[in-house]
């Protein structure tokens, strides 16, 4: 044997992966004490495989649980550990979700439960949303308020101490809502911890209690749009204008709601905003001045449902139906809804500016364009071309301009709970017309001394000079009545 024949490598070895430190299982010793001895060989390794992967991933499909389990008795194996409280598996779509509630939230598996239960938490969460649909769907009465107080006897207290402190113009005390706080609250505190290891699951679980929570900041923003006059600077019939942001947060009656349900005033306001916009109301806001400042569309479209339906089709949806009939019926859709934004917005412009509380109109026009195309290039089939040019909110704005001053003037906007308004006063039609009528009769006077004018020389031929006054003051009057409308 030769040295270069000792000098040869040997079998090359397949290098390991690196290890994972998520895979380690960590049995505490009040485990082992309580459950080594008591489990047979098969559950042993059916416990440790599955917590080795727990980690990582708390879910197999069948295919992947046969290659996981070990042995054809795994399964039987799998059935004992649930009788005895070390497993919960949620079988759902053809996944198998697995709970430990024995191990703690540092890790280490313990010898007693250590953690809630998933099944309890999915089926609280299925019971608590058939209670709040029921409730919701019944009118709050003193009946339907005893029976739900004997199942919940805290909310009486509450009821009952909230009726004595409240002062005139508190919220009203909702059924429903009260409820589903205090559910949400249950909810959160017995299972709120079981989120970080089965985000999966809780998925669809975690949406729903969403959807309760978002429930209850409809109902705080409903109380807010039944004061909104009182709360808002001022409400008219096309328009809004919304408070300043700290102004808001700070009024006593957002402040109430939103520390009793739960939500941030900032949410509150926003959710507000929008529930105005879908009102179809425009919400402007003013500077310290009271000049117009921003504004936000409106987020109806002003479409029939057809024409909604055919406008928003996605992409994938259109792509089957897309012949030319049906592009036409989305380019008159789409201009329809552009027509209906620009009209909304010079509206408004139109009114504040009739008041003297807008800067700069050119820029003003700009800005309109720039928010309707911004708004009609969040539509599916948008290429972001500007659809909407300048030239358009000029037209329109000048036409509602000619309207307005065709128009009878407005009476002034009345005051609001905050004393705010926007409109100045102005007279009324009578009172314009008996100015008009005895403004002719003061400067017109001289004029019927002197010689007729050439326009009159007809009319100083036909009639004698003393019945010429009360022709001349006719015509006058009428003349003068016609400028100040």
């Amino acid at each position: 044997m030769t040295t270069a024949t000792l000098a040869q490598p040997g079998p090359k070895t397949p290098k390991k992966a690196p290890r994972d430190g998520r895979t380690d299982v960590k049995l505490g010793g009040d485990w082992l004490d309580r459950w080594l001895m008591e489990l047979d060989q098969l559950e042993l390794r059916t416990y440790l495989q599955l917590a080795h992967y727990y980690n990582t991933r708390t879910y197999h499909d069948t295919e992947a649980l046969s290659r996981i389990l070990p042995g054809k008795d795994a399964m039987k194996a799998l059935e004992r550990l649930e009788k005895r409280g070390l497993l919960e598996v949620i079988r759902k779509e053809g996944r198998s979700h697995f709970h430990f509630p024995h191990r703690d939230t540092e890790g280490f598996h313990r010898a007693d439960r250590a953690r809630p239960s998933l099944a309890a938490a999915l089926a609280f969460q299925e019971r608590m949303t058939e209670e709040l649909m029921a409730l919701t769907g019944q009118d709050e009465s003193p009946a339907l308020r005893d029976k739900v107080f004997k199942k919940y006897p805290q909310l009486q207290e509450e009821y009952e101490l909230y009726e004595s402190a409240a002062d005139e113009g508190a919220p009203r005390w909702r059924l429903w809502m009260e409820v589903s706080r205090l559910l949400i609250r249950e909810f959160e505190q017995r299972y709120g911890s079981l989120r970080e290891d089965h985000g999966e699951l809780f998925k669809e679980v975690s949406a729903k209690v969403l959807r309760h929570h978002l429930d209850v900041i409809d109902g705080v923003v409903g109380e807010i749009l039944e004061r909104v006059d009182a709360l808002f600077p001022e409400v008219q019939d096309a328009w809004v204008i919304a408070p300043e942001e700290q102004e808001f947060v700070s009024l006593p009656f957002v402040r109430r709601q939103a520390q009793r349900y739960g939500i941030g005033p900032e949410q509150v306001m926003l959710n507000t905003i929008e529930a105005l916009g879908h009102q179809g109301k425009v919400v402007v806001s003013v500077d310290e001045t009271g000049h117009l400042a921003s504004m936000v569309l409106p987020a109806d479209t002003g479409l029939t449902k057809s024409e909604e339906r055919v406008l928003f089709l996605k992409p994938e949806e259109r792509h089957q139906t897309d012949s030319p009939r049906n592009q036409e019926r989305v380019r008159r859709s789409r201009n329809k809804y552009a027509n209906y934004l620009i009209d909304r917005a010079v509206q408004v412009l139109a009114d504040f500016v009739a008041v003297g509380r807008v800067r700069g109109i050119d820029l003003w026009l700009e800005r309109i364009v720039d928010l309707v195309n911004e708004q009609l290039s969040l539509l599916p089939m948008s290429d972001g071309r500007a659809i909407v040019q300048l030239e358009h909110v000029i037209d329109r704005f000048d036409a509602v301009r000619q309207g307005h001053r065709s128009r009878p003037v407005a009476p002034p906007s009345s005051a609001n709970g905050n004393g705010n308004g926007v409109h100045p006063p102005k007279a009324s039609p009578a009172k314009k017309a008996a100015a008009a009528k005895k403004a002719p009769a003061a400067k017109k006077a001289p004029a019927a001394k002197k010689a007729p004018a050439a326009k009159k020389a007809p009319a100083a031929k036909k009639v004698p000079a003393a019945k010429k006054a009360p022709a001349a003051k006719k015509p006058a009057a009428k003349k003068k009545g016609g400028r100040g409308r």
